[in-house]
């Protein structure tokens, strides 16, 4: 098989999560590149302090999660690559992934704008965008959830880092990061990564810390909080793309098939 940029996020003591998804790698004659979880657990309190800004909003197992997707976007930016392909230790490939990866890594290598491609269909409203195939096609989404699988661009890695420096809220906020202009969000019309649902019950996340009965209100507070002074630290010509994208939501959402339901 086609060897690609990408990172694996993987706790090292998960041994069977890690063993699962080396084998399972090794199926399709690829050796996973790990990225050493970070794990939230592990940090002091002096050292959340200074990485953290989330008004109790996350999990220290969360908080971990979040800096190691962000640890995997500094090597990104570290390194010549255009685009890196993500993947959380629970996530599976499918055929189709690989018959489908060199034309969606072509795309993302030649994609202008900040990026993010999720390797799945989104719950949202998508409209077909870049066809990969004959038969599938890449769809530009006006949100998006979960993080086990997905290719992000220079460009993008370096805005989210720019706002999640230090860190304010889960790190696959993808509708935040569009609402701001960091990024579009694009996902493809079909299921090419996969959740292995047995290892994901044994979540290391939920294993550090249960994570938090918040109510809706309650995040939403905090989410607005945290947009509203990202926004207001933008220039004036930022603040009027951001106004912009709102408005192109709306008409989005009237013309785009909805997938929420």
């Amino acid at each position: 098989m086609m060897d690609f940029f990408h990172y694996v996020i993987s706790a090292e003591q998960a041994t069977e999560r890690r063993n699962k998804i080396i084998e399972h790698f090794k199926q399709w004659g690829i050796e996973p590149n790990f990225f050493q979880a970070i794990m939230g657990n592990k940090l002091s309190e002096k050292q959340l302090q200074q990485l953290t800004n989330d008004e109790g909003l996350l999990t220290k197992g969360e908080i971990g999660c979040a800096l190691s997707h962000l640890g995997v976007y500094r090597k990104l930016l570290e390194s010549q690559e255009k685009c890196v392909f993500i993947f959380e230790d629970d996530a599976r490939l499918n055929q189709k992934f690989f018959a489908l990866m060199p034309a969606i890594k072509n795309f993302m290598e030649e994609e202008q704008h900040p990026a993010v491609l999720i390797l799945y269909k989104v719950k949202a409203h998508t409209k077909q965008y870049h066809p990969l195939n004959e038969t599938d096609a890449i769809l530009r989404a006006t949100a998006g959830s979960a993080a086990h699988g997905y290719v992000i661009n220079r460009k993008a890695a370096e805005n989210i880092l720019n706002v999640q420096t230090p860190l304010k809220f889960e790190i696959d906020a993808w509708a935040i990061y569009q609402k701001l202009n960091l990024l579009r969000i694009y996902c493809t019309d079909c299921e090419l990564v996969y959740l292995d649902e047995e290892q994901a019950k044994k979540s290391v996340i939920d294993q550090i810390s249960t994570r938090k009965d918040r109510s809706p209100s309650f995040v939403k507070k905090i989410k607005d909080r945290h947009v509203e002074k990202i926004y207001n630290g933008l220039s004036r010509k930022e603040k009027m793309m951001v106004q912009l994208k709102r408005l192109q939501r709306h008409v989005q959402e009237l013309y785009y098939d909805d997938n929420e339901k």
